[in-house]
């Protein structure tokens, strides 16, 4: 019988090729769990896109793996090998996180015939199936999972609607932020905004997301168009790459923004960036709980963001942010006006926000919160649900 003396081996799996917020949660696990009471393993793609993050966490002594996905029911090939992989490492815990419903689509029954006592199924995105057997291989993973958590309500809300799975039995188990070392990017935040020309009477605008459709770029070039006809002057730093770069760049070109707009690609560290800004804007047509968003807050920064995903979840509107319908160019323009307008109303909301963050959503209690999941599928909390438990109809 185990008890918490017990060493638990968790095996965390993440099959996305390039870096981003699910691979944050997935680096942020690895490296705070308590090493004495966690073994931790982690499966990554084969993928050029996530080599330096395999690196980074090799560097700190986890034990990473580079494994396929298989993403078709013909590779058998693929299943057997990836069996076989499970029954060498015998996991107690085999943690999926899913950005898209297809993702690692058949990891958590392959986990099952190889004999892994407790699935965890992690969803980060709102996104839907693509086909009736996607959704059949959605549906049966989240009804065998030991236990199923979401980032936000919004996303727990979508498996009821999209696979008939019970609300109640998932749970909600947040991203968070570092606080920020003030001291260490005063000094870069300062020069970052003499390099861009703000000053009072002319904002900093920062917007740091994926240059994708989900992220809302298009429509932020659309509101600020409409700011600049008003007479108002800015600056937008938009940090990021993706596939809509040259599209994006065509349309500020269009829409005469090039000296108001800069794109400045990946940037690496981007906690200098956001507390520069006198605003942090996410305008995503869909979320899920974005790090932007609760990195800027931590930082004290007003946010301007999209009601999608969790972020009302997080983000009182007028209280500790501003929030408009996505897709609305006008309201968006609108809520940034008022920023630049009322910079001691902007303060408020930004002092409020970092105060929400530092109450709810620091990585610390993000992993407490997944540690207390993990003794739950392994009997060693107060109420540990059956196998099964976390998904039933």
């Amino acid at each position: 019988m185990r008890t918490t003396e017990d060493r638990v081996k968790l095996l965390l799996a993440e099959s996305g090729r390039a870096v981003g917020g699910t691979e944050r949660v997935v680096w942020e696990l690895a490296t705070r769990l308590p090493p004495t009471r966690f073994e931790v393993h982690v499966w990554l793609s084969p993928d050029p896109g996530v080599d330096e993050l395999a690196g980074a966490l090799e560097a700190r002594a986890v034990a990473v793996h580079r494994v396929p996905e298989v993403d078709s029911r013909w590779d058998w090939k693929g299943m057997l090998a990836i069996w076989r992989r499970l029954r060498a490492l015998r996991p107690d815990v085999l943690h999926v996180h899913h950005v898209r419903p297809a993702a690692d689509r058949y990891l958590s029954a392959l986990a099952g015939f190889a004999g892994v006592p407790g699935v965890v199924v992690t969803e980060h995105d709102v996104a839907r199936a693509h086909s009736p057997s996607q959704r059949a291989l959605k549906r049966r993973e989240l009804e065998e999972a030991s236990a199923v958590t979401a980032v936000c309500g919004a996303i727990a809300d979508a498996l009821v609607a999209e696979y008939g799975i019970d609300r109640a039995l998932v749970r909600i188990v947040g991203n968070g932020a570092d606080p920020p070392d003030d001291g260490a990017e005063a000094a870069a935040a300062r020069e970052i905004r003499q390099a861009f020309g703000a000053r009072p009477d002319r904002p900093l605008f920062v917007c740091a997301a994926r240059l994708e459709e989900q992220k809302g770029h298009a429509v932020l070039l659309e509101a600020l168009a409409a700011l600049r006809e008003d007479g108002a002057d800015f600056a937008l730093a938009l940090a990021g790459s993706g596939s809509l770069r040259e599209t994006l760049e065509a349309r500020s070109r269009a829409l005469g923004l090039e000296a108001q707009v800069r794109f400045l690609g990946t940037v690496d560290e981007p906690g200098p960036l956001l507390a520069a800004a006198d605003a942090v804007v996410l305008p995503s047509l869909w979320e899920g709980l974005p790090l932007t968003l609760l990195e800027a807050m931590a930082r004290a920064r007003p946010v301007v963001a999209s009601a999608v995903g969790g972020i009302p979840e997080v983000v009182e509107d007028g209280v500790s942010g501003l929030l408009v319908p996505p897709g609305r160019a006008d309201a968006l323009a609108e809520a940034l006006g008022r920023v630049a307008r009322h910079p001691l109303r902007a303060e408020s909301l930004g002092a409020a926000a970092a105060e929400r963050v530092r109450a709810d959503f620091t990585w610390p209690k993000v992993v407490e919160r997944f540690e207390a999941v993990y003794d739950e599928v392994l009997g060693l909390a107060t109420f540990a649900p059956p196998r099964g438990a976390g998904a039933r109809r």
